[in-house]
């Protein structure tokens, strides 16, 4: 009787040991991915003050490059050029601005655009904008959302109420 108490304290010991180790690996294993992602807020910031940096010089095909395909479908390159220049060099007067980034938020299942399938992680970036043109000295704000397409970090504009929009200019 005494035999067969101390095999089963012996074995609770081991499988306690077992389920520990197994935990600990577990644990290490679902960490080390993360491990080589710390990079990803400093490469995510680093594309969107890229994407302004352009847009300062007013290199709008550049920045244009940057953009994840569904705001490239939304905006197609010529007409977005025409117009970035057109409003912001010739109606607003203005030849460069200055730029203020926040740092990069991470979030988790983002719906950027209303409607479309919501990204399982991207980072959250407000910018202002600040020009100073022919109406005097404004800012502008707009939140931007960096998302991986493939291996590359992409921008996008927020579109939290999606209504039909309309890229085309009218006269």
């Amino acid at each position: 009787m005494m035999i067969r108490r101390r095999n089963r304290n012996a074995l609770f010991k081991k499988s306690g040991l077992i389920l520990f180790v197994v935990l600990l690996l577990w644990l290490i294993i679902r960490s080390v991915p993360a491990l080589f992602r710390a990079d990803a807020p400093t490469e995510a910031a680093a594309v969107a003050e890229e994407f302004y940096k352009y847009e300062q010089t007013g290199d709008f095909g550049s920045s244009w490059e940057l953009f994840h395909p569904l705001m490239k479908e939304r905006f197609p390159k010529s007409a977005y050029v025409q117009n970035r220049a057109h409003i912001f060099m010739q109606h607003f007067g203005v030849q460069t601005f200055e730029l203020e980034m926040e740092p990069p938020e991470r979030e988790f299942d983002v719906e950027i655009i209303q409607g479309v399938k919501p990204f399982p992680e991207a980072y959250e970036i407000k910018v202002t904008q600040t020009y100073s043109g022919t109406f005097g000295k404004f800012d502008l704000v707009q939140i931007c959302y960096l998302v991986q397409d493939g291996k590359q970090w992409t921008l996008l504009w927020y579109y939290p109420d999606d209504r039909k929009h309309n890229t085309e200019t009218s006269s």
